[in-house]
């Protein structure tokens, strides 16, 4: 008999609202399947999403990018896995934002987990609003596009968002702050 599925996220995830998640499903032959999925639980769901297979060795080297990603990593149930992922597609979709084009693929763990074992309720967005935290990638273009779609949906008021100030390299102006949050 195989040994159940297991999740693996940032300890911080609710509190910053971003992390790595990853589920992991352990095959009777020694295999290991596992979708890893960027989770942004305070608005637009799965980011990115990829599916592997390996070994035990193969999660070993997964947790360890998660945890110099991440920071520190929780584990919890195949089913608390489940219900947070297809919770913060949800919520996104509802805001108008589809998961990342390989979220099908990475979702195939997710076969044979019930998320109803999973007794725990998420709370997505931030104090009771969306709120769209701009990576440091993202174009000004995207962000737009984004904040633009928020206030369609929504109207002004209603979501949160945070943004680089000048330099696109990270989140911080001249002084070392941290990039403004604005409300829309």
């Amino acid at each position: 008999m195989s040994k159940p599925a297991v999740t693996y996220s940032g300890a911080t995830l609710f509190e910053i609202g971003m992390s790595h998640v990853a589920i992991a499903r352990f095959k009777n032959d020694g295999r290991v399947e596992i979708g890893v999925f960027l989770v942004d639980v305070f608005c637009l769901g799965v980011k990115n999403a990829f599916f592997l297979q390996g070994d035990e060795e193969t999660l070993k080297e997964v947790r360890g990018k998660m945890t110099d990603s991440c920071g520190p990593l929780e584990e919890h149930s195949g089913a608390w896995g489940r219900k947070l992922v297809e919770g913060a597609v949800h919520y996104a979709m509802r805001l108008g934002f589809a998961p990342h084009r390989d979220y099908k693929k990475a979702a195939r763990v997710l076969g044979g987990i019930d998320p109803q074992d999973c007794p725990e309720t998420f709370t997505f967005g931030q104090g009771g609003k969306p709120h769209y935290i701009a990576g440091p990638n993202e174009t000004e273009s995207r962000r737009n596009l984004i904040i633009n779609l928020l206030a369609k949906k929504l109207g002004h008021g209603s979501f949160n968002f945070s943004y680089p100030l000048g330099d696109m390299d990270g989140f911080f102006d001249e002084d070392g702050d941290e990039g403004e949050d604005e409300q829309r």
